[in-house]
């Protein structure tokens, strides 16, 4: 069953809080998305589904202004890795790596979990966790070894995706088809302003989707997304 946050038409104002742009570091190209959270008309969620879904299956509800690829899933069993909360209700489990959370005024938080141990999930109502830190208060610092992570391809160049926040409330959502490092990655972010960022999901499952339109494709299909959408009228 498709779990997603409330479905509404983004306004005016709240498509001018999100904004697109590539921008090429080296020989790298970035795609990235910016959504000023600091904007009471948008807020961040999550799009889940049991099994793999194509990304028009996915949004097709919400309608979200953008998405980005979610945590790590499982290629034969296709759930997730990590944890994934919806709503306020974990969808999927897992204990591994840092997390990304959004409280229930909208506001997004970056964070670290010691590995094996529950989340405190208490304050969110959307998040998830397996994330891979790769930038911490402005140091790039990727150490997917120290978070007990296995996969060696995790340290080599791959497509990736990242989420990143910045000092003035201000989230970036990236995705790049290049094949870059964890660390080539956070300076991208950092030099696109952020201070604090995780890599998520990438390979063939590096996808974004901003405003109808996907910008960067996935190779497959997928069962989690986070996403910036508008916020349901009061």
């Amino acid at each position: 069953m498709l779990a997603l946050a409330i479905a509404v038409s983004a306004t005016p104002a709240a498509k001018a809080a999100v904004g697109y742009e590539v921008f090429s570091q080296g020989r790298n190209k970035y795609h990235v998305v910016t959504a000023n959270m600091a904007s009471n008309s948008i807020s961040a969620g999550m799009a889940y589904n049991k099994g793999p879904a194509s990304i028009w299956d996915l949004v097709k509800k919400d309608k979200p202004l953008a998405a980005l690829t979610g945590t790590f899933f499982h290629m034969r069993t296709h759930r997730p890795v990590a944890d994934v909360l919806v709503d306020g209700n974990i969808v999927a489990k897992g204990f591994r790596g840092s997390a990304v959370g959004v409280d229930w005024y909208g506001a997004v938080q970056i964070f670290d979990t010691k590995f094996s141990e529950k989340t405190d999930w208490g304050n969110f109502r959307y998040g998830l966790r397996g994330a891979v830190r790769i930038l911490t208060d402005g140091v790039v610092c990727p150490n997917p070894k120290a978070q007990k992570f296995r996969d060696s391809r995790l340290w080599g160049r791959a497509a990736r995706t990242a989420i990143g926040t910045t000092k003035h409330g201000k989230v970036l959502l990236v995705a790049t088809k290049s094949s870059v490092t964890l660390s080539e990655l956070a300076k991208a972010l950092k030099a696109n302003g952020a201070t604090n960022a995780v890599s998520l999901d990438g390979g063939g499952s590096t996808c974004l989707y901003y405003k109808g339109s996907l910008v960067v494709p996935p190779n497959r299909k997928l069962n989690n997304l986070f996403v910036i959408y508008g916020k349901p009228p009061y």
